[in-house]
């Protein structure tokens, strides 16, 4: 079944991803789910294929290509994990593009150089213990010294890749200014007196470490300020979410492969388990689930490299990450299902991780209860 009308040159780009994941990927999935680690030590090879940065600019050592492109290498990592694209996601894409969007030219050869060759790596700081969804309520505070440079203070969770992160990207509120525009960006060297990162124990998204920050009095010269806040943020959700959507994609069509070959070769009552309907009918409609999900991401991927105003797309972004994250949950329950006890045993089927990791989908950049109020919205309908 066709996903997508793709290029020639965008399958063959498909296929340079495929390959990376299963040659370079796969065989590090275990290992990183077993010690919370991520093998950065990749993100240099991938760099050199091509794969990182796949739609920044040329002259920053990106590909220059499209989100479609980023859409295409997102959904064939997550085919291995959902986890193992993650780098590719932030340190390819979100965290450096308000870096080359918003910043100085002097900040995109410090800090987006090295980050799109797979040297070093910055994490995006924006979730609080308080402020999740509610982006707006962030805490954490900047306050400008008379040396011109600030200081920094609060606490930062959720954050993915913070200890690998040579710098992170902190969002703060200057000075205790009110509301949405006293939110700034801070580029914050993670080596600063006062800094503190700690590994969260998650059971999922493991492969892709998740951390606190904690800023004490954190002193960051004036220059690593960046013209952007709370809107150039909530316009990189935007982009996120797409991405996000094909994370969870790639993911509900590797569970629902592995359904698929599980309920052909397992058999029971003299036959195999995929012929009795009240397996087959799930797995057919799995498929259903799957192709609506692929259909939208790559819809909205593409009105995004039409350059359409994010206003006109949200509804297109909202609709596509929603389902995306559902069918997740949905195809990866049922492949549980399927696997029945031998699902639960570990190392025997993948069934009960893809579940595990599938339960972080609804609360990834925007919440379903975020996504439906976007949508409501565009409905014209005045949701609270």
């Amino acid at each position: 079944m066709l996903n997508f009308e793709l290029t020639e040159e965008q399958e063959a780009f498909r296929d340079l991803c495929r390959r990376f994941a299963e040659k370079e990927l796969a065989p590090r999935v275990d290992e990183a789910i077993e010690n919370a680690e991520y093998p950065i030590e990749l993100l240099k090879k991938a760099a050199a294929m091509g794969l990182l940065g796949v739609a920044a600019p040329v002259e920053l050592g990106g590909g220059g290509a499209g989100a479609i492109e980023e859409v295409i290498l997102m959904e064939e990592c997550s085919r291995v994990n959902p986890n193992m694209g993650v780098p590719f996601l932030l340190e390819g894409s979100i965290v450096p593009s308000l870096i080359w969007g918003h910043g100085t030219q002097e900040q995109m050869q410090k800090y987006v150089v090295p980050m799109l060759a797979g040297e070093k790596l910055m994490s995006i700081a924006v979730t609080e213990p308080n402020a999740g969804s509610d982006v707006a309520n962030v805490q954490t505070t900047a306050v400008q010294q008379e040396d011109g440079s600030w200081i920094i203070n609060g606490e930062k969770c959720f954050i993915t890749m913070g200890i690998y992160a040579t710098w992170a990207l902190v969002l703060a509120r200057v000075g205790g200014a009110p509301g949405i525009d006293g939110l700034r960006f801070f580029i914050v060297d993670t080596a600063s007196e006062g800094f503190e990162v700690r590994k969260m124990d998650m059971w999922a998204n493991r492969p892709a470490p998740t951390t606190q920050m904690f800023f004490t009095n954190v002193r960051v010269p004036d220059e690593n300020q960046l013209d952007a806040g709370f809107r150039e943020v909530m316009a990189a959700f935007n982009k996120e979410r797409i991405m996000v959507g094909a994370r969870w994609l790639g993911h509900g069509q590797h569970a629902f492969d592995a359904a698929l070959d599980y309920a052909k070769s397992r058999e029971q009552f003299g036959k195999a388990i995929g012929t009795y309907q009240s397996i087959g009918f799930r797995l057919a409609e799995a498929k259903v689930d799957i192709e609506a999900a692929r259909w939208l991401v790559y819809h909205a991927a593409y009105k995004w490299d039409t350059g359409a105003p994010a206003k006109e797309i949200a509804m297109d972004v909202s609709v596509a990450k929603f389902q995306a994250t559902k069918m997740a949950e949905r195809v990866t329950l049922m492949a549980l299902h399927i696997g029945g006890g031998w699902g639960l045993v570990k190392g025997v089927l993948p069934f009960a991780q893809m579940a595990i990791d599938a339960f972080i989908a609804p609360v990834t950049v925007g919440s379903f209860e975020v996504q439906l109020r976007i949508i409501a919205r565009q409905l014209g309908l005045k949701t609270d």
